[in-house]
């Protein structure tokens, strides 16, 4: 069963929703799938229906054009489909076909119960609750993910509200395959099935291309709508993405429903957040909307004694959409200060000090810092029924700072450590253009839809670094200490450039119950570097070509397998010592799953089996610093189950599972530092008894098997569990959510390549969230 609700439905008073909905609006709307026609005036009107999928399934509807209140747009729709609208026993409306329902048929309708959550995040999450129907990433269309043939994580707004995530590492423990890394500095890096090359992370299907810390990776949690996880080599999209996958975040856009939301948060080190999301059309026809989201946050000092973090986000937006035009501006100003990570050290002799240390092992004011401004401009211009041209334009201005000292020793006998002190920062600058015409068309009962296009990237940086590496040694990290400050000025060290080109053809073909999905991708990539101290070379010139193919085949209404196999590859941006560059890596992944749809479609279920190899990896030069040695690569193999949508009445639940083998063929025995388990399950309930009537509350496990440190066998954390919970209360405008993270006060570990460095997650940590809506 799918529930359309518009946010004007749940904001306001029964009243005002049956006003809004009566209401003459002007409707411009072409002939379509039917869904998204009805989510369409849905969103418009303030309409709550519910259906069930596969009632509307491979119906087209008729043009809507005119002014009409929501039922009698809806009506209009339905001509020739065999349906009709029909109200509800509960004041909502439904569909049925034209031939009268027996009483049974009747009493057979079920609706979804929504989770206890606030206005914008019920508009923006693109489903019913934690359920997600349809991705906007991989096939760059808004294409079900029950007819896609791949592997494809969705986590919605909802989810991220009922869990007050705060950060998208918060958010990516829901996302089956995927671990966390993070830095010293305070930038996180995500491995995706084993593979660690850093995955990138797109906003809205473009990259910062080339930047050490995306800006997307910063998008505070009020802009953004759902984020999306592609598994496996995705050339097709991301061209010369690492094998593992990539991140998409999906920010929230103009709706003509005018709606607006104010949050707040206060929680433990003093954190405090004020955020204002706000969206609405602004001339009468409803065709130009805006969207304007702004976030500060602010904490005084992190678990481990750090000058606490502060981020400011700014973004506002504006879309023209009529009948054959989608044209949408949009700007985004993003300024962070992270401190260090709350961490842990080995000690020589082998283990690591155990538990939360509570002071800085350095200058309390070590930190990254970010500031970026981003430009987009996105058309898609329908030229008739059967072709749109679509053009998507970014541009992105990112310095990047770094200042602290981190550990580069274990811990001595006598319980010295030696810190390294670094200090950098870089500008980057990047260009991303996608450009591609989209031919729809139907051969009997076949439906075929045909993309053709390309792709440009650019990227300009500029280096500047400490001109040697101060180092500082504390005679007993368990005594009394002073760590000064980096302070010695920079110097330029090093610049480059880089260039892509991708030309790409894409066909989604879908006959009865199969779906076919393949494609071919050609990049060529140029780059060219200039490093202080090194003779200038003429920069590299690589090529591949990326084909990929899926096929699906849908067994029956509910279970669907599919088959996929893909291929990628990353350009070697590296030079062996007295040498070349080195080939491009080559990736490959064979991919076998089932996706089910289960209880009238409020439950999600998707299982797959996955082999990725990876060919012409590199490894640092032990010898010669700053140059790669060529190895024979990896193979990473694994099987992955995911869970999302409404088990019972009031009970939601997204749930994931993830077995992950890497080996790398240079040296099987090396530990590999990555858990082999990972898994989380969140769950929330609306209570329905009256005397509770707005109560819910929500409780979840997130659990990552034991893993090595570094590649010596002497360090190995355990595994283990964080236990959050969370209390909810939603009366009419007004919502507030009480979270508790780590409820147990676990120690949480994280993944690390280096003993010196080993991140620990967070202690246990209040967040009280409330939002007003208007």
């Amino acid at each position: 069963m799918m529930a359309l609700a518009s946010t004007t439905s749940l904001s306001l008073p029964a009243g005002s929703a049956y006003a809004q909905s009566v209401a003459e609006q002007s409707y411009h709307l072409p002939s379509a799938p039917l869904d998204e026609t009805l989510l369409q005036i849905a969103k418009q009107s303030g309409l709550l229906i519910s259906y069930g999928p596969s009632l509307v399934k491979s119906l087209q509807s008729a043009p809507v054009e005119g002014n009409f209140t929501g039922p009698d747009a809806i009506r209009q729709a339905l001509r020739k489909t065999g349906l009709e609208l029909v109200p509800t026993p509960g004041g909502q409306w439904t569909l049925r076909t034209v031939t009268a329902p027996t009483s049974e048929t009747s009493k057979a309708v079920t609706y979804a119960e929504l989770p206890l959550i606030s206005v914008a995040a019920t508009a923006d999450s693109g489903g019913t609750g934690f359920v997600v129907e349809n991705s906007a990433t991989f096939t760059r269309g808004n294409t079900p993910l029950s007819e896609t043939p791949k592997s494809v994580s969705v986590v919605d707004a909802a989810v991220i509200q009922s869990q007050s995530a705060q950060t998208l590492t918060d958010i990516l423990r829901n996302a089956s395959g995927v671990v966390t890394r993070t830095g010293p500095y305070g930038v996180p890096t995500y491995a995706i099935r084993g593979y660690v090359g850093n995955a990138p992370v797109m906003s809205d299907g473009l990259s910062s291309y080339g930047s050490a810390a995306s800006p997307a990776t910063l998008t505070p949690t009020i802009a953004i709508a759902s984020v999306e996880v592609i598994k496996g080599p995705a050339a097709i999209l991301a061209a010369d993405a690492p094998p593992g996958g990539v991140i998409n975040v999906i920010k929230k856009a103009p709706q003509a429903v005018p709606f607006h939301e104010i949050q707040f948060a206060y929680g433990s080190h003093n954190y405090n957040q004020v955020a204002f999301d706000s969206t609405g059309a602004i001339d009468e026809d409803k065709k130009l909307r805006y969207r304007f989201v702004i976030s500060g946050d602010k904490a005084s000092e992190n678990a481990m004694g750090y000058d606490g973090g502060r981020h400011f986000y700014i973004a506002p937006t504006l879309q023209w959409k009529d009948s054959t035009t989608d044209l949408t501006i949009g700007y985004a100003h993003t300024v962070t200060r992270d401190p260090f990570p709350q961490y842990t050290v080995g000690y020589a002799k082998g283990g690591y000090v155990e538990g939360y240390i509570d002071y800085p092992l350095s200058n309390r004011d070590d930190h990254f810092s970010m500031t970026s401004d981003e430009l987009t401009a996105k058309l898609e211009q329908k030229i008739d029924d059967h072709l749109t041209f679509v053009s998507k334009n970014g541009y992105t201005m990112n310095t990047q700072g770094q200042s602290g000292s981190a550990a580069v020793s274990t811990i001595s006998k006598t319980n010295a450590l030696t810190l390294m002190g670094f200090k950098s920062s870089a500008n980057y600058y990047t260009v991303n253009s996608q450009n591609y015409v989209r031919l729809k068309f139907d051969v009997g009962t076949a439906k075929s839809t045909t993309l053709v296009g390309v792709d440009y990237s650019y990227m300009h940086y500029a280096q500047y670094d400490l001109p040697s590496v101060p180092m500082t040694t504390i005679p007993n990290i368990f005594g009394t200490f002073n760590v000064p400050p980096v302070t010695s000025p920079l110097s330029y060290s090093s610049s480059g450039q880089a260039q892509r080109v991708g030309n790409f053809l894409q066909e989604q073909w879908n006959y009865d119950k199969l779906n076919v999905l393949a494609s071919i991708r050609r990049d060529n990539y140029l780059s060219r570097a200039y490093i202080v101290g090194r003779t200038p070379n003429g920069g590299t010139h690589q090529s591949a070509y990326s084909p990929s193919l899926g096929v699906m085949y849908q067994l029956t209404p509910e279970i669907a397998p599919y088959v996929n196999w893909n291929k990628g590859f990353v350009p070697a941006n590296t030079r062996v010592y007295g040498g070349d560059f080195l080939a491009p890596m080559q990736s490959e992944q064979y991919e076998a799953g089932m996706k089910f749809s289960l209880l009238d479609d409020k439950l999600q279920l998707t299982t797959s089996l996955y082999h990725i190899d990876y060919t012409n990896q590199s490894i640092a030069d032990p010898l010669h610093r700053g140059y790669f040695i060529p190895t024979g690569g990896a193979v990473s193999r694994g099987a992955e189950i995911e869970l999302k949508g409404q088990v019972l009445p009031g009970l939601n639940v997204i749930a994931q599972y993830a077995y992950n083998n890497y080996v790398q063929d240079y040296a099987p025995t090396t530990k590999v530092n990555l858990p082999h388990h990972t898994g989380s399950i969140w769950t929330t309930y609306n209570f329905r008894t009256p005397a509770l009537q707005g109560f819910g509350v929500g409780g979840g496990l997130f659990l990552t098997s034991g893993q090595a440190v570094g590649s010596s066998g002497n360090y190995h954390i355990p595994g283990q569990t964080e236990t959050d919970l969370a209390l909810f209360y939603k009366h009419e405008k007004y919502s507030l959510n009480l979270s508790l993270k780590n409820a147990f006060n676990h120690k949480l570990y994280s993944s690390s390549t280096s003993s010196a460095f080993i991140p620990m997650g967070p202690e246990r940590t209040l967040m009280l969230t409330g939002t007003y809506d208007f």
